[in-house]
């Protein structure tokens, strides 16, 4: 069948994940309490959101996750707080997008944006024009979009395509290009936005690269992958050439745009079903299908729940209840996947 159509994340020791053939459960839907501890373990009082699995760092990835799940819940003031921190300490580049990292020692540490983190804040802000009728918040994801457009939307083999950032992704002429950085819902936001046409054009090409990174025996996308100018799609060189932290998020935001064709997500689910009854392996080596002894972590189970339910495996992912130690990515991934489901009307 013919489809039409992170940046690398260090994470410890993750929970183990079981498969089993019963009643699946969430570790926790997302509501006003989940964001609550949310914001207590991972949001500062000035608005910056803590990588507690990356030494503490804090980028424009999970300010925009803070402020789409602040939004979510309808808390308007830590979404200022969060905008807030964002413009004061990563919005500093002279092009309109924002520096992708900043660390407690030194602030700004690497002025390179990151697509995605773009993208999470502009829809954030879309989305809170819409909750809470501001029009500024819709002025300043305009900008963002404009700034995006200018500096990481590219063409290639007749492809719309996003770099993951601005500078270091040309590899002579091929792009290295990252999956999972097409936030599909956000894409469709930005399309319904005037002239917003280049967007669909964006979401489209993501379909059509999905289609042509599938690799190994399960078929899975890479976290990183490369596009030459024929439009031949490999693993890239010069990153860790596996499916993992990264590319788990590609079924999930095709999810939450509202796709269930079984096709877009049956490599997952078939991983999933792979390891019924023991833990599923966190990262696999592409294309050779060498798997990690790292467990996958309690969010990225809570994808690979979604994806069996929409694949129609007959496999159930169970979720088990995240700890005071479970990450800021973990914890991200089953609230953004909570979210997911809810809206495809699956009970959490």
């Amino acid at each position: 069948m013919t489809a039409p159509s992170r940046r690398e994340v260090l994470i410890g020791a993750a929970a183990a994940g079981l498969l089993v053939a019963a009643k699946p459960v969430w570790a926790k839907p997302f509501d006003g309490a989940a964001w609550r501890d949310y914001a207590q373990r991972f949001l500062l009082p000035e608005g910056r959101i803590v990588d507690s699995g990356n030494k503490g760092v804090s980028h424009s990835e999970g300010q925009g996750y803070g402020m789409l799940l602040a939004e979510a819940a309808d808390d308007r003031a830590a979404f200022d707080r969060l905008w807030g921190w964002t413009q004061r300490n990563l919005m500093v580049r002279e092009d309109g997008l924002a520096a992708w990292r900043w660390q407690p020692e030194g602030g700004v540490t690497d002025r390179n944006n990151a697509s995605d983190g773009d993208i999470l804040i502009a829809w954030a802000l879309l989305r809170g024009a819409e909750r809470w009728k501001a029009e500024a918040y819709r002025t300043a994801a305009a900008a963002i979009l404009k700034a995006l457009a200018a500096a990481v939307v590219v063409e290639q083999a007749g492809m719309t395509v996003l770099l993951p950032g601005r500078d270091g992704f040309r590899k002579g002429d091929s792009l290295v290009l990252n999956p999972s950085y097409w936030v599909f819902p956000a894409l469709r936001a930005f399309a319904a936005q005037p002239g917003g046409a280049v967007w669909g054009k964006l979401a489209d090409s993501g379909l059509v690269l999905l289609s042509k990174a599938r690799f190994g025996g399960f078929q899975l996308p890479p976290d990183w992958l490369s596009l030459d100018p024929q439009g031949n799609a490999t693993v890239a060189e010069g990153f860790r050439k596996q499916y993992g932290y990264d590319a788990v998020r590609v079924p999930l935001y095709l999810a939450w745009d509202g796709y269930r064709d079984p096709y877009y997500f049956r490599p997952f689910a078939m991983l999933a079903a792979r390891y019924a009854g023991t833990a599923i392996p966190a990262t696999v080596s592409l294309p050779g299908g060498t798997t990690t002894q790292v467990a996958a972590s309690v969010g990225m189970l809570a994808v690979y729940r979604l994806t069996c339910l929409i694949a129609s495996t007959g496999n159930a992912v169970t979720v088990p209840p995240f700890g005071p130690n479970e990450d800021y990515y973990s914890t991200t991934l089953a609230h953004m996947a909570a979210l997911a489901a809810q809206s495809l009307g699956f009970e959490p």
